[in-house]
């Protein structure tokens, strides 16, 4: 008898993986489908940041700011492989907001969270020793620090995806909802693989977490959207270096947008913009106004002159935010809300959200499902380590250290991208292995066919682009003649 399962998540991005894991770590039995591969849409286009919104306190949104730094905090503590601190400088701009405004908009930020354990900001000027200022026009001689996180976006999703499996939940890329039918108060959902091949899931619950695919998939489920989201694109390129160092800047621009310039694997990137958007979700990219409006910033800022042959890659996302009539889309707020239904049948359906606020979503969106399962346990994601940050109660600072001493034998720059794409799971990638040529065929860049077995068997990756762009950046370095090798290999 085909099994029931308790909740079937609907969607693979941040929100989904990691309602997934919520709900498998309380002890749901859970099955989750996503048509393409996992975080390749939205979860996989954003800005690479963990961060509270610095701007939103300008739109008086304090509750979400807060809850945002709060979870900046918890991720820091659960994904430190995955979330780092990032030094962000704020260069002055006399005729955009005064100084009196960033200060107590940074003195909100430093203090709005109890949990925040990053440097307070402060304020910086131009001297002959600071770096800070070395790359910024001449006339910029005032500025700010403060701090935020980085992340990598689509590895903190298949982070999410392998805690939900080794929870016990069944994770189901390249796998499209066709219809559904409601039997005995249950849902029969007819889905489809990337083989052609139809099949029929069977659920106590389902939830919507499909980001700007909500409302079509409601109406695939028969269920009535009380919410409605704004689809907004957010474009963003990547450029030759354009400074020395490891931190970032914040830009401010005339229409109070602001643009971030952050470090991205010895390259730099540039982000992100607020259009409107109505065409095709299967088909998003950067528009030549986008890019004329990034460069045209970051030009009022930055010594460099950029031109549309300096970009070396570009990516856009479609973020689906709470919509009102009013609203510029840079005014949009930022944070979610769900709804649970009981009509066809038990469902939740996710609006909006940010990567900073997935975990706290996660939590509401199973919490939701207590009418179901009325013996629901509380959730426990604030408090266990996400996959690759510890191994053998051992912390992510200690495994690198005996990494580098153990893996000796490993070519130091390929040791290197291991520990700092998977942490402590390069244990899975290096098992059994103690020298060079036990790692099989070099692709191209460092990437062995031991890391690409890896990645096909335990982290759902079927194609280049799963590995070279979202398992791992090294689409960055690989040519159109060794994506054909890797091509080759995997079919």
């Amino acid at each position: 008898m085909k099994q029931l399962f308790d909740v079937a998540v609907i969607g693979g991005g941040i929100n989904g993986c990691g309602i997934a894991a919520d709900a498998a770590m309380r002890g749901l039995s859970v099955i989750l489908i996503e048509k393409d591969d996992l975080a390749s849409k939205t979860s996989s286009s954003s800005s690479k940041l963990i961060h509270g919104g610095l701007r939103y306190l300008e739109y008086y949104d304090f509750s979400l700011v807060k809850k945002a730094l709060d979870e900046r905090q918890t991720l820091l503590d659960l994904a430190p492989h995955l979330v780092h601190p990032l030094l962000f400088v704020l260069p002055y701009q006399q005729a955009l907001r005064p100084t009196w405004l960033l200060r107590m908009g940074l003195f909100l930020y430093d203090n709005l969270s109890r949990k925040n354990k990053l440097p307070k900001s402060k304020v910086i000027r131009r001297t002959a020793k600071s770096r800070y200022f070395l790359p910024l026009l001449s006339h910029f001689d005032k500025g700010f620090l403060f701090y935020d996180c980085s992340t990598d976006d689509a590895r903190l999703t298949i982070a999410n995806a392998l805690q939900a499996k080794k929870h016990g939940a069944k994770i189901c890329p390249q796998t499209t909802l066709v219809s559904a039918e409601i039997l005995e108060n249950s849902w029969y959902l007819t889905v489809k693989n990337q083989d052609g091949l139809s099949d029929i899931i069977k659920a106590r619950t389902v939830i919507n977490a499909t980001g700007p695919w909500v409302e079509k998939i409601n109406e695939c489920l028969t269920i009535e959207s009380h919410y409605h989201v704004s689809l907004v694109k957010g474009s963003h390129v990547v450029v030759p270096r354009l400074y020395e160092g490891n931190h970032a800047y914040l830009l401010q621009n005339e229409d109070k947008r602001i643009v971030f310039i952050v470090p991205y694997h010895g390259y730099t990137m540039i982000g992100t913009t607020d259009v409107v958007f109505t065409g095709n979700l299967e088909d998003v990219a950067i528009n030549p106004d986008e890019i004329d409006y990034l460069f045209k910033l970051t030009q009022d800022y930055f010594s460099h002159r950029l031109t549309k042959g300096n970009i070396i890659n570009s990516w856009s996302g479609v973020r689906p935010l709470l919509s009102t009539l009013t609203d510029s889309p840079q005014a949009l707020s930022r944070d979610y809300t769900y709804e649970f239904v009981t009509t066809p049948a038990p469902a939740v359906c996710i609006y909006g959200g940010k990567i900073t606020t997935y975990r706290q979503l996660a939590r509401d969106a199973v919490n939701a499902l207590q009418p179901v399962f009325p013996l629901l346990p509380a959730s426990t994601t604030y408090k266990e380590i996400l996959p690759g940050g510890d191994w053998n109660g051992i912390s992510v600072p200690e495994y690198l250290e005996y990494a580098r001493e153990h893996y000796h034998w490993l070519d130091a720059d390929v040791l290197e991208r291991l520990l700092q794409t998977y942490a402590t799971r390069t244990e899975y990638i290096l098992q059994d292995c103690n020298k060079m040529t036990d790692l099989g065929e070099n692709f191209g860049h460092g990437l062995y066919q031991r890391e690409i077995d890896y990645l096909c068997a335990e982290e759902w990756a079927t194609s280049c682009d799963d590995i070279l762009w979202r398992r791992t950046k090294l689409g960055l370095s690989f040519s159109a003649v060794e994506k054909q090798r890797l091509v080759g290999y995997l079919s």
